[in-house]
């Protein structure tokens, strides 16, 4: 294939580790995208199975990719690493074990600039043993302004914090970074401080993105205790809102609360009798703001796991649990 010397339009950061079996599905959508104009920068983070070699031969066969070698330093240092590296325009996040539909660089790309926007967002498929179930699909286009935007992340309904279904002017990231000393949840933390920097969000509900459900995934493993930090980064999300847009506090709370949720999940995951300092600020931020599940943009499931926590672990975690199960059936 002819290679690309022209500055990129969009320069794609896909952090790879240890994902052989997925990662040539990933790049082949890469080098399949309708859009050309693009460069493709794979951070290799000290993967010990084929995924280097499978990097570096794709790579060769293609100018647009670029690779990077680094001893294992974690997703967040990958993505720092690339974004430093990019010279598009545009940025966008691609997990080296998803992949993505033909037109999700120019239906990203032609939206954020049609509507003159930011931060352009796409729906997506969550794929399970290669059966697929869309996340909003009826095609509908939203424009935010910077409050109405951060108030749909914080309610973490139509907007959630992920990277891969974004695409963000390349300036947004000038002097932030993924946060390299926590290994889960880095989105969450700095989502809120990109999205503090934009005029217009655009959100179009077309599924362009895979993303790839599989039991080996940090979400779905009991919890360890530098795991936790989760607790702190969704702490360091609500005062960093309550501080720069008061009136978006309640919706950061709330995020607070889902996450403090999940956590607890993934302690019990791990025994009822595990970290116990943890699971009782949890218990205790839960009794203290319960009341935002009662509001019209909370989701209902949310208000259930509170409530049947209020009345014991052991209830909150069956029904937990059963909801998760219904989840991976759904699909």
């Amino acid at each position: 294939m002819e290679r690309t010397k022209d500055v990129p339009g969009i320069s794609l950061v896909v952090p790879v580790y240890n994902v052989q079996e997925y990662l040539p599905e990933c790049l082949d959508s890469l080098l399949g995208q309708s859009f050309a104009a693009i460069e493709i920068i794979l951070v290799d983070d000290g993967s010990t199975d084929a995924s280097a070699e499978i990097c570096d031969r794709y790579a060769a066969r293609d100018g647009r990719i670029r690779v990077v070698h680094q001893q294992n330093a974690g997703v967040s240092k990958a993505r720092n690493v690339g974004i430093r590296l990019a010279r598009g325009k545009y940025l966008g996040f691609v997990d080296g074990d998803d992949w993505v539909d033909r037109d999700y660089c120019k239906r990203l790309y032609e939206t954020l600039i049609d509507y003159r926007a930011d931060i352009s967002i796409c729906s997506y498929y969550v794929a399970r043993s290669r059966k697929t179930k869309p996340e909003a699909a009826d095609g509908k286009i939203t424009i935010y302004d910077r409050k109405e935007a951060i108030r749909m992340l914080y309610e973490d309904v139509r907007i959630r914090s992920f990277s891969w279904n974004k695409l963000f002017r390349r300036e947004l990231f000038d002097g932030i970074g993924f946060p390299e000393d926590r290994i889960m949840c880095e989105d969450m933390a700095i989502m809120h401080k990109l999205f503090y920097r934009t005029g217009t969000v655009v959100q179009m509900n077309v599924p362009l993105y895979y993303y790839r459900m599989r039991g080996g995934s940090i979400m779905h493993e009991p919890i360890q205790e530098k795991n936790l930090v989760l607790l702190d980064i969704a702490q360091d999300v609500t005062r960093h809102l309550s501080r720069t847009m008061p009136e978006v506090r309640e919706e950061a709370e709330y995020l607070q609360l889902v996450t403090y949720l999940k956590t607890l999940k993934r302690i019990l995951n791990s025994g009822f009798d595990c970290y116990p300092e943890a699971q009782e600020q949890i218990l205790r931020f839960v009794r203290e703001h319960r009341d935002l599940t009662r509001r019209s943009w909370a989701k209902r499931a949310d208000r259930i796991k509170v409530e049947t926590l209020m009345k014991g672990r052991g209830l909150f975690y069956l029904i937990y649990t059963l909801a998760e199960m219904k989840n991976n059936h759904a699909v």
